[in-house]
């Protein structure tokens, strides 16, 4: 879902919509789908009542939500054949950002660091947040420094990421020392 914008870093959690999944395969006759999710708690997930696909502006009703052998499965309210299901297969299920379970201290939506300032611990600029990559070890901060050039890739760890406040819109950093790099 790289593809997909995400909403403005400053934007209120209640007016966001958050991608958990993309739809897939149907299952069964009754127009159940497959759910591809990329939410890191699929037991919350199975409390949400109501999706947004792609970027409809009304929600559709979920009526089932289960864990099936590993993957999601998923019932929409109207979606009563597997032709039904089929047409909407590949869209991207979103909830509303006041469903998502509240960040504990600490915690971010990954939305929140796009386009955070990041500096080191001396306060000089290494550049802005532009992406972020899961790589299953740990999330790694793509940071575009501000005149240009190659991209630095932080690793989300705490010896690497120090601070993080989105309110003000910056990130400070201890970029990895590799072998053979000089001293500053």
């Amino acid at each position: 879902m790289a593809e997909t914008a995400g909403p403005d870093p400053t934007t209120p959690l209640d007016q966001v919509r958050l991608a958990i999944g993309t739809l897939g395969a149907p299952h069964g006759v009754n127009g159940a789908l497959r759910l591809h999710l990329t939410s890191d708690d699929p037991e919350h997930a199975q409390t949400i009542t109501r999706v947004y696909l792609d970027g409809e502006p009304r929600a559709r009703r979920v009526t089932e939500f289960r864990l099936h052998g590993g993957e999601a499965l998923i019932q929409l309210h109207g979606v009563t054949t597997p032709e039904a299901a089929r047409a909407l297969t590949g869209r991207v299920v979103r909830i509303a950002g006041s469903d998502a379970r509240p960040p504990t201290a600490g915690e971010f939506f990954l939305y929140q660091l796009i386009g955070l300032n990041v500096v080191d611990e001396a306060g000089a600029a290494l550049g802005d947040v532009t992406d972020l990559l899961e790589t299953g070890a740990n999330d790694v901060l793509v940071i575009t420094p501000p005149a240009g050039g190659v991209d630095l890739l932080l690793p989300n760890v705490p010896e690497v990421i120090l601070e993080i406040v989105p309110s003000e819109g910056r990130l400070v950093a201890r970029p990895p020392r590799y072998y053979g790099e000089d001293d500053p």
